[in-house]
This record gives C-alpha cells, structure tokens and sequence, in this order.
C-alpha cells in the first residue's frame, strides 16, 4: 500500500480517519468487487452440489463425453 495518513481521534471525535490515494481507493474497491463475485459463484456451486446439479469427474477428458 502507498502512503497512508491517519487522522487522531480526538480532531475526528473519536472516529479514527485514514487517508490514501484516489488509486488505492479504486484498486481496494475492484479488489472488493472481484472477491464478492468469487464468493457469489462459491455458494452458487455449493448450492447446486447441494441440489445434486453437479457431477464428478475424474479427468478433463470425462467433460468431453
């Protein structure tokens, strides 16, 4: 991470303030976005695991057939 400010609680009343740059902002917020979308397909595949959706394979091969 770049440089990063922190503000003292007692100019913010008791709220601790960091500061970064505009672009570590954007690159924590995509970081954010493309974790929720992984954790969003987890639990759709442990959904259809659960809902017998999905099937074993024991090669790549098998996916052709």
């Amino acid at each position: 991470m770049g440089h990063v400010l922190t503000i003292p609680k007692n100019l913010t009343h008791g709220e601790e303030l960091i500061i970064v740059t505009r672009r570590e902002y954007e690159n924590l917020q995509r970081r954010l976005l493309e974790i929720k979308d992984a954790l969003g397909k987890i639990r759709r595949g442990e959904r259809e695991l659960k809902q017998g959706k999905t099937r074993a394979i024991r090669s790549l091969a098998e996916l052709r057939s």
